[in-house]
């Protein structure tokens, strides 16, 4: 008989676990027989990792950031983004075009026979992966010319970087995500030039990190935001719109934690070995910590607002970055150390992506037990002239 973790929501509970050093992540082991494939990934990174050992290879990761600016990121990824936008206008002038347009096909872009505002964009196939991936890894040391092959090689790592429980090793589809994956850290050290294994363990981290994870605030903000009249819209700075985001719709809803010690968390007892799952969704919606949770209030996080504004609305600041009590990064010993650049390169895709209206209200998600990311998210382009209600 299995018992299922116990899992906590209150936002005061989540943060003192995320601040405690006795609760660790589940590791992942180290592959010793000189492959490279991504089971050898898992155990080289600091994300599966504790200890000094975890320490090590996050100031590695936070030395390969350091020297970029996310302002750079940030206009990289806006111009790549609108770049890709304008070539959908380009694909709908007519069948000579090099792209598919039927609307009903898969295409990542079609149009209608109509005019330029029938032209619609899957924002998720398109860009909500490729460009903050490709951004980032030319910032990496990727040549541009190369880009879309890493953007392939991270996207493969990405599906199998999680490690799966033992029930799960082999099932459907298992076995060929971890063969891809396998062939994909190979291609990533190939665009490096061979690198060291920590340095191509580090770097793959961070390119994985912004894959899947910055694909959810891109898509999550832009569902959002297209809900929207654009004059509301554009009162807020990109900032607090991304980060009232992550708050409200955060792409990674779910993390465990195993505690190594007897520890009390909201008064009960768990006892050392206990896996606990942080439900970061539901403490990010805690009225204790947020007033009126379920609203999307880009204004809690406006840089423009003093901590004394956020207090005079219920918001707690104690203890937290200004305007920045929410788990979209984490927290506490192991906050993300990418929050910055993983900001700047939503931030780029968004702003270019903001004239466009929401197609189909509906949205589906990728199956996943602990990501939110939209599936598909059609955007279609208004006319010259029009803006949105």
């Amino acid at each position: 008989m299995t018992h299922e973790p116990p899992v906590i929501t209150r936002h005061a509970d989540v943060r003192a676990v995320l601040s405690d050093a006795r609760f660790e992540v589940p590791a992942a082991s180290p592959v010793t027989d000189g492959t490279h494939g991504i089971a050898w990934l898992r155990g080289a990174v600091s994300r599966f990792s504790n200890g000094e050992e975890h320490a090590r290879r996050r100031s590695r990761a936070i030395g390969l950031l350091s020297p970029i600016s996310p302002t750079r990121l940030r206009a990289d990824a806006f111009d790549l983004a609108s770049a890709d936008l304008a070539s959908a206008d380009l694909s709908s002038s007519g069948p000579s075009s090099a792209e598919p347009s039927s609307a009903g096909s898969s295409s990542p872009w079609s149009s209608s026979s109509g005019p330029a505002e029938a032209v619609v964009v899957d924002v998720m196939a398109r860009l909500a992966r490729r460009v903050p991936v490709g951004v980032l890894a030319t910032h990496l040391g990727i040549v541009p010319e190369r880009r879309e092959e890493a953007v392939g090689a991270v996207t493969a790592m990405a599906a199998a970087y999680h490690p799966r429980p033992a029930t799960a090793r082999h099932g459907p589809g298992a076995d060929e995500r971890d063969e891809h994956a396998d062939r994909a850290v190979v291609v990533l050290a190939d665009l490096l030039g061979h690198p060291e294994p920590e340095r191509l363990a580090a770097v793959a981290a961070l390119l994985i990190q912004a894959c899947d994870a910055t694909a959810g605030l891109i898509g999550n903000a832009l569902d959002l935001l297209t809900r929207l009249p654009r004059a509301v819209v554009a009162r807020w700075p990109a900032e607090a719109i991304l980060t009232e985001a992550l708050r409200h719709t955060p792409p990674v809803r779910l993390t465990r934690r195993v505690a190594t010690a007897d520890t009390i968390v909201g008064g009960v007892l768990v006892p050392a070995g206990t896996v606990v799952v942080l439900d970061l969704a539901s403490a990010n919606r805690d009225p204790d910590a947020f007033p009126d949770p379920h609203r999307f209030d880009p204004d809690r996080f406006d840089p423009r607002r003093s901590d004394a504004d956020r207090r005079h609305t219920g918001e707690d600041t104690e203890g937290e970055p200004a305007g920045c009590p929410h788990f979209g990064f984490g927290a506490g010993i192991r906050s993300c150390p990418g929050d910055a650049p993983a900001t700047a390169l939503a931030a780029g895709v968004v702003e270019a992506a903001a004239s466009w209206v929401l197609v189909n209200p509906e949205i589906h998600y990728e199956p996943s037990p602990n990501l939110r990311v939209p599936a598909r998210l059609d955007l279609r382009r208004t006319s010259p002239g029009k803006t949105a209600d």
